[in-house]
């Protein structure tokens, strides 16, 4: 399967339908799949119809004054995930949202504003920081434009000192190092989002912390049905093969999308049956269906089950960039 997207990465029929979709999707397509650059033209054009369309229209009015969707405690909870500030972030910065947008910007202060002083964010108030809730929400902020700020970088100092013996992360502070959980399998999950976040900083995506991330999700790859990971949705089964977005779990497109942005994984990758896995669900005009949805999405092709999804595709398609091309 790999070979036939080295033979034709993106043809001329998919890609206009790419670039007849909605301007996120326009958007992403333009610039990390065909190459162009920020200071073009069409993508400058792109962008703002992306600020200005409906779907972003009704996303934005639901916005609370003070930068939050939904209540005040939802940036600390999983559910629901839509209408809340924490779901919301990450999509929005997924399809290329940053700070220069006020209401972004006032959206991101509003989540600072909710930092511990540890530098990790809490999943359950008003107790302690999750690494997998941290690693979501410093994913986000890295993309949304706020890299170079002292609160995300004690973030990511928060995150870093938080890897256990096996290279993974658990929230459990008695799986830390010393602890006397330490030799447990870590959280495949908790791992993956950290990874994500990892893989948005340049000083450290190479770091030793990254290279132990990478090799402990490609243990978990090799592990599967073998070893009971910790936490969260950590299990690589049948549904975790199935094309989801949001990435609110633990499944193929977020694990290719996290492992496919390090260079020590990408060898690996190629020689993997997990990229094969994804690409043969391409249909023949090189389409990708959504197999897991949201219900509370189904305004967006990806929450829709019954035809192939511009997005889901444009996510396959880079993941397969970045590892073959």
């Amino acid at each position: 399967m790999t070979g036939s997207y080295e033979k034709k990465p993106l043809e001329a029929d998919l890609e206009e339908w790419l670039l007849t979709g909605e301007p996120w999707v326009v958007y992403r397509v333009l610039t990390d799949v065909i190459g162009k650059n920020e200071e073009d033209k069409t993508v400058e054009r792109v962008k703002e119809a992306l600020r200005n369309h409906p779907l972003m229209d009704s996303i934005f009015s639901k916005m609370n004054n003070d930068g939050y969707w939904g209540k005040p405690k939802d940036i600390h909870t999983w559910w629901p995930r839509k209408d809340t500030t924490f779901w919301i972030l990450p999509v929005l910065a997924d399809f290329g949202f940053t700070s220069e947008d006020r209401r972004i910007a006032k959206a991101c202060e509003y989540v600072f504003s909710t930092q511990l002083d540890s530098g990790g964010f809490s999943w359950d108030p008003p107790s302690k920081p999750g690494d997998c809730h941290t690693a979501i929400i410093t994913e986000s902020l890295s993309k949304l434009g706020h890299l170079e700020d002292s609160r995300l970088k004690k973030a990511y100092k928060y995150l870093t000192n938080r890897q256990r013996i096996d290279g993974g992360f658990w929230c459990k502070d008695t799986g830390q190092i010393g602890g006397p959980r330490e030799k447990e399998p870590s959280c495949a999950f908790a791992a993956t989002f950290v990874l994500g976040a990892l893989a948005q900083n340049p000083t450290l995506r190479d770091s030793e912390v990254a290279k132990k991330g990478v090799d402990f999700l490609f243990q978990c790859w090799e592990n599967r049905g073998k070893v009971k990971y910790a936490g969260h949705d950590s299990k690589i089964g049948t549904d975790w093969e199935k094309l989801k977005y949001p990435f609110t779990d633990y499944k193929i497109l977020k694990f290719l999308d996290v492992l496919s942005q390090f260079d020590r994984a990408k060898k690996k990758l190629r020689e993997s049956e997990i990229l094969d896995l994804l690409l043969k669900k391409q249909d023949a005009q090189g389409r990708f269906t959504p197999e897991s949805i949201i219900n509370v999405w189904s305004s967006f092709d990806f929450g829709q089950k019954e035809k192939p999804s511009r997005w889901i595709t444009f996510l396959a398609l880079r993941i397969a960039k970045r590892i073959l091309l």
